[in-house]
């Protein structure tokens, strides 16, 4: 899943950079860390991402599919985190936390499964193989 990052410059030589993810906000998760370098930076959000996930899971309240990113572009015209002052976008793999994993058998029609792997063979950074393709497909319907 992909994770809107802001990043707060640090003012001097002592302090660090901040890192926020706003994507937790409305569960009242404050999704916060800090990179003394700025290398660092995408480790830490991960680390901190990863961290939170695993907090709101346990808590029994919340759900992967509950966690939704309304994009950098929406949370940098907000002025809660006019601190940032700048923006990425980070992949976080959160399968760790769907549950197990199942082999199901479906049967699907054959040039439906070529327009599949075509789709998949075009955008390999958004889908791994025909199994993510078809979990995203089916979280997207029943998000609905």
């Amino acid at each position: 899943m992909f994770f809107s990052v802001g990043v707060e410059s640090p003012k001097d030589a002592d302090t660090a950079f901040g890192i926020c993810v706003p994507a937790f906000h409305r569960f009242d998760y404050g999704c916060v860390s800090a990179a003394d370098e700025q290398s660092d930076i995408p480790v830490m959000a991960r680390e901190a991402i990863l961290s939170i996930v695993e907090e709101m899971l346990l808590s029994g309240a919340h759900s992967v599919e509950d966690i939704k990113d309304a994009g950098f572009m929406v949370y940098a015209a907000n002025a809660e985190y006019a601190h940032c002052d700048s923006w990425f976008m980070i992949d976080v793999d959160l399968t760790e936390f769907e549950g197990k994993q199942q082999r199901v058998n479906i049967t699907l029609p054959d040039v439906l499964i070529k327009r599949i792997d075509g789709f998949i063979q075009g955008n390999r950074s958004a889908y791994k193989d025909r199994s993510h393709f078809l979990a995203q497909a089916a979280r997207h319907e029943l998000a609905k």
